[in-house]
């Protein structure tokens, strides 16, 4: 099964694409939910990640990007 994933932590989906919805994606709000997703899913054929992911609160690095760069083997 094929599908798109749509990490976000406040936007939609219509929000960022004018004429796609969150029912084109499966729509996850934090890394927990994206990395499970995929766990259980396997690798979507698109990933459309948030704007602003990267740093935390204290313009660090924020550990879910780690993760996904560890993910993504970078």
């Amino acid at each position: 099964m094929t599908y798109k994933l749509f990490l976000d932590d406040i936007r939609d989906v219509n929000m960022v694409y004018k004429k796609l919805t969150n029912n084109d994606f499966v729509v996850v709000r934090n890394f927990h939910d994206f990395k499970k997703v995929i766990l259980e899913k396997g690798l979507p054929e698109l990933i459309s990640f948030d704007n602003d992911l990267g740093l935390d609160e204290n313009d660090n690095i924020a550990k879910d990007v780690l993760c996904l760069r560890q993910m993504a083997g970078l």
